[in-house]
């Protein structure tokens, strides 16, 4: 028995070992990567990364940038065991740190490394450099914590359009964005264009921003789309789209007399709030052409025009089908779908309409589908029309009518019916009974009250009253005290500072898992300060370490504490710059974090 469980462990361990060597020996990949924008004097990351063990590693010449720092080696490996399928992903790192020196485009070409005695390739790189604005960075190092040394050229907003000429009804897409050379911490009185005289679909509302390095006049920014909207012209002329208004926190250097070995190096930052307004724009519609079609209802676009009969040899009180479709590109939602004159003979009920419209960056797009349901009364021949729809098309530039195909229906008498003659004149609904003269026999037993017995005379009335006035009495209490917590909204924040750091704190431990470090040390010096701004109750644009530490003091807590808590931010702030990180310093970091905040938690009531 020993035995056999021996043999079986070791067959387990020959099989797990094969597995791993099967999916370890996965096609190599080797992959550069780097910021595709960057400003005279401007630090950046550029990697070099494989999915295998290299036996050798060959950069490439970086003329036109100064190596600060590299390479800085690292690697990982993680196994995984899914439905007994075991995978193992490795991958090794090559990084610099370069300096953009001097303006202009710059082509790095691929590096080369050796896997298993072959030489592989990476992809090659093309960075461009735009002129930086060196006067504007000396500024924001010196600036003081007053919003009106916050440059418009360093942050502001716009909305911009997909084209500014368009024809009425034509889609243009509005794309409101944030340009910015600092750091923000956050936003506040947001307010958005109206959009007064166009037809608004929202494409992208996102809830988290994510910037992009882009250059703009000359200069690179970070660029952020705060909101993304598709707009169709109401009627034509010129039609101006308000300007956007919104207030952001802008992280400054603040200037100090007596500065420590720290502020020397990390700098010492207070949040600002900067008022944004962006131009005003103005859209020219044009009117459409007078030449149009009787039935035309506004459509612009491409469309297509279906109809379909499910049955064109009914009988007599067969129901049968008539279908209508319109499908395309352009304002969907104005479009009409037009009337159909049925033969008088044919009863009709009301239609059923299913619109499936989709709403993406090429414009409104899908189907509008109509269903009738007709009952013929009267044997012979009838004719179904044809109907039109006509629209403007906007890559011709004309007026275009489509036509349904005519329908004929042949209706013969149903010989199997005894029903009688229906009047045309019976009210239309959904349930009919041809061939019947009586109803549906109920089966269920109903229940019946005893004659002149009503509630006035059950106790259960007379015990409503008190029971009501009980009730509203709690109502009061209850509202009451609902009111004043929500009007203290200081004491709200308290109460609910420590839920919300964990949240930021479950939130950086998930990037720590994904080993995205950047990410995880922002996530966590958010959590520190959002934590310390709602327990002490300081504005986050008024919070700095030193009225923090004082606060602290305050609330009696120890220096011991305190300068852990010190420590904790320095080393978040250093390894943000930092090029290299170390997941089991960054796992304690985590730790400490969050037992610091439970010290806290308990200390501070």
């Amino acid at each position: 028995m020993q035995n056999c469980k021996t043999h079986i462990i070791t067959l387990f361990t020959l099989f797990l070992f094969i597995t791993i060597h099967f999916s370890y020996a996965q096609d190599v990949q080797f992959t550069a990567s780097s910021k595709n924008i960057v400003s005279v004097g401007e630090q950046f990351r550029l990697v070099f990364s494989l999915n295998n063990k290299p036996s050798s590693f060959k950069a490439p010449s970086l003329n036109g940038f100064d190596i600060l720092m590299g390479p800085s080696t690292s690697s990982s490996s993680s196994v995984q065991i899914i439905n007994g399928q075991v995978t193992q992903n490795v991958s090794y790192s090559y990084t610099y740190i370069l300096y953009a020196s001097k303006e202009g485009k710059f082509n790095i070409e691929p590096a080369e490394a050796t896997v298993n005695g072959k030489t592989y390739k990476s992809n090659s790189l093309s960075i461009e450099v735009a002129k930086g604005d060196n006067s504007n960075m000396q500024q924001n190092q010196n600036q003081t914590s007053n919003s009106n040394d916050v440059s418009g050229d360093d942050v502001f907003v716009r909305v911009f359009l997909n084209k500014t000429d368009v024809i009425q009804g034509e889609q243009i897409i509005a794309t409101i964005a944030i340009y910015t050379k600092l750091s923000i911490v956050g936003f506040e009185e947001m307010k958005f264009p109206a959009y007064k005289g166009f037809w608004s679909d929202d494409l992208e509302n996102p809830t988290q921003i994510n910037l992009k390095q882009e250059k703009y006049n000359g200069s690179v920014y970070q660029v952020g789309v705060l909101k993304k909207t598709l707009l169709t012209p109401q009627h034509s002329g010129n039609i101006t789209i308000e300007p956007l208004e919104l207030t952001c926190l802008v992280q400054q250097r603040v200037n100090k007399t007596h500065r420590n070995i720290f502020d020397d190096f990390f700098g010492n930052y207070q949040n600002v709030r900067k008022k944004l307004v962006s131009p005003a724009i103005t859209v020219h519609v044009k009117p459409l052409p007078n030449n149009k079609p009787a039935d035309y209802s506004g459509a612009v676009g491409n469309f297509e025009l279906e109809a379909t009969l499910d049955n064109k040899n009914p009988k007599t009180n067969e129901a049968i089908s008539y279908t209508l479709k319109l499908k395309g590109t352009g304002n969907l939602r104005l479009a009409e779908l037009p009337k159909i004159n049925f033969p008088s003979d044919f009863e009709q009920y009301d239609p059923k309409t299913n619109n499936n419209i989709n709403v993406s960056a090429n414009g409104t797009s899908g189907s509008k589908i109509i269903n009738y349901l007709l009952i013929p009364r009267h044997p012979g021949e009838f004719t179904i029309p044809a109907s039109n729809f006509s629209y403007y098309d906007l890559s011709s530039k004309i007026f275009k009518t489509l036509l349904t195909p005519e329908f004929k229906i042949n209706v013969d008498k149903d010989t199997a019916s005894n029903s009688t003659a229906i009047v045309s004149e019976f009210s239309k609904e959904d349930v009919r009974f041809l061939g019947s003269d009586i109803h549906y026999i109920k089966t269920n037993k109903e229940k019946l009250n005893e004659k002149n017995k009503y509630l006035i005379s059950e106790p259960l009335f007379y015990l409503a009253y008190p029971f009501s006035f009980v009730l509203f009495l709690f109502l009061i209490i209850w509202r009451r005290k609902q009111i004043k917590q929500y009007a203290d909204v200081a004491a709200m924040k308290n109460k609910k500072a420590n839920k919300v750091a964990q949240k930021r704190l479950q939130l950086a431990n998930n990037y720590l898992k994904e080993n995205q470090h950047e990410k995880y040390y922002e996530e966590m010096t958010r959590a520190i300060w959002g934590y310390l701004s709602d327990k002490l109750t300081i504005p986050v644009a008024d919070l700095s370490k030193e009225k923090a530490n004082e606060n602290l003091k305050l609330k009696n807590i120890s220096d011991g504490t305190i300068s852990e808590l010190n420590k904790i931010i320095e080393n978040c702030e250093f390894a943000r710059y930092s090029p290299n990180s170390d997941n089991s310093a960054m796992q304690e970091t985590y730790n400490k974090s969050t037992e610091l905040i439970g010290k806290l938690e308990q200390n501070i009531k």
